[in-house]
C-alpha cells in the first residue's frame, strides 16, 4: 500500500491545511475500499497501479474536493498562490527588518517606532494585494500554472521519507542570517573585526575586505536555494544536487579565506597559533598590533571549523542522495517505460 500512501500524500499537498487531514483519511479509505471491491482480496502491485491511474492525477483529485463556486483564486492556482505569498511576504519582511537594522546603525537620531511599524504593516498589505490582483487576473483568463501536467506517472510520486521534509523555521533563519551578513558586507565593511571592550578602538579585519564579492555570491546562492526549498516544501534530487554544488563553492570560498588569513599572518612573521601566544607580553597590555594578529587567528580558526562542517554536510548530503536513489530503485514498482 506504499503507492496508495504516496498518492494520498501528494493529493494532500494541493489541499488547504484546514481540512487536509480529514480529506486524506477519506480518500485513503475510498481507495482501499475500491481496491478491495475490484480485486476481492489482497491486490498486487499492478492492480494498485491500474486503480490509481484510473483515479487520475493528484492535482485533479484534489481539485474535486473544492466546492463548485465562483473563485477569486481557484483550486488550480491556489497552491501556487499560497507558495508565492508565503515566500514573497517572508522575504519582504526579512528585507525590511534588515534595512531597519542598517538604518538604526547609520541614523544617530531615534527612529519613530510607531511610524515605522505603521509603514511596515501597510507595505505588507500592499504587497499582498498586488499578489492577489495578479492571481485574480490569471484566474479570470483561466491561466493554468506551468507546473500542471496533462500526463502523469506514478513514478513521479515522491517516496515518503522523513528526510525529504524541510525545517521551514530553520530555513527562514538561514535566509535571515544570510541577508544580515550581506547587509553588513555591503553597508558596514569597515566594521568587520573585533572590539574587546566598549570605547576601545575597533580592530579591523584587513583580509575579509578583499573577498567581499565572493562571500556575497556564496550567501546569495544559499539564499536562492533556501527560497526554492520553501517553495517546494521538500528535498528533491535537483535541490540535493544544488545543495552539494553550493557547498562545494562555499568550500572553495572558505579555502580562499583561510589561505588569505594565513598569508597575512605570514607577512606579520606569524606561522601558527601557538607562536602568536609566545609573543604576548607578560607584564603589560598587549599592543593593538598583537590584538589584531590574535583576532585574525580567531577568524582563521572559525573559517577552518566552518570548512570542516561544510565538508561533512556535503558528504552526508551526497551519501543520502546516493542511498535514496539505490533504495528507490530497489523498491520502485515494475511499470512500463514512459512514452517518448
Amino acid at each position: 500500500m506504499d503507492l496508495v500512501e504516496r498518492y494520498v500524500r501528494e493529493v494532500g499537498r494541493h489541499l488547504p491545511r484546514k481540512n487536509r487531514a480529514d480529506i486524506q483519511a477519506e480518500l485513503q479509505s475510498t481507495l482501499v475500499d475500491t481496491l478491495e471491491a475490484l480485486v476481492g482480496g489482497e491486490a498486487n502491485q499492478g492492480e494498485v497501479i491500474a486503480m490509481l491511474m484510473e483515479f487520475g492525477p493528484p492535482e485533479k483529485v484534489a481539485a474535486s474536493y473544492w466546492p463548485e463556486v465562483q473563485y477569486l483564486i481557484g483550486p488550480k492556482l491556489y497552491p501556487l498562490f499560497r507558495m508565492v505569498v508565503g515566500i514573497a511576504l517572508s522575504v519582504f519582511a526579512i528585507v525590511q527588518l534588515v534595512l531597519l537594522g542598517v538604518t538604526v546603525i547609520f541614523n544617530q537620531e531615534p527612529l519613530p517606532a510607531l511610524e515605522f511599524f505603521g509603514e511596515f504593516i501597510a507595505s505588507i498589505f500592499f504587497a499582498f494585494g498586488i499578489i492577489v490582483l495578479v492571481f485574480a487576473v490569471l484566474q479570470h483568463f483561466d491561466v493554468r500554472p506551468e507546473t500542471e501536467q496533462e500526463e502523469w506517472d506514478l513514478r513521479d510520486l515522491p517516496a515518503i521519507e522523513k528526510t525529504d521534509t524541510i525545517n521551514r523555521s530553520w530555513t527562514v533563519v538561514e535566509i535571515t542570517v544570510g541577508l544580515v551578513i550581506i547587509a553588513i558586507l555591503l553597508f558596514l565593511p569597515d566594521k568587520i573585526g573585533v572590539v574587546l571592550s566598549p570605547g576601545m578602538e575597533f580592530i579591523l579585519n584587513p583580509v575579509i575586505i578583499n573577498y567581499i564579492p565572493l562571500i556575497i555570491l556564496t550567501m546569495l546562492l544559499g539564499i536562492r536555494l533556501d527560497v526554492i526549498l520553501l517553495w517546494r516544501g521538500r528535498w528533491e534530487t535537483s535541490t540535493r544536487i544544488a545543495k552539494i554544488a553550493t557547498n562545494l563553492f562555499g568550500i572553495y570560498v572558505l579555502y580562499v579565506l583561510i589561505t588569505g588569513h594565513i598569508t597575512w599572518l605570514t607577512q606579520q612573521g606569524v606561522t601558527g597559533f601557538l607562536p602568536t601566544l609566545k609573543f604576548l607580553p607578560d607584564d603589560s597590555t598587549p599592543s593593538m598590533e598583537m590584538i589584531q594578529i590574535i583576532s585574525i587567528q580567531a577568524f582563521r580558526m572559525a573559517f577552518v571549523i566552518a570548512l570542516i562542517v561544510t565538508v561533512v554536510d556535503t558528504i552526508n548530503m551526497a551519501y543520502r542522495m546516493v542511498r535514496r536513489s539505490i533504495d528507490h530503485a530497489a523498491s520502485s514498482p515494475t511499470m512500463p517505460p514512459k512514452n517518448t
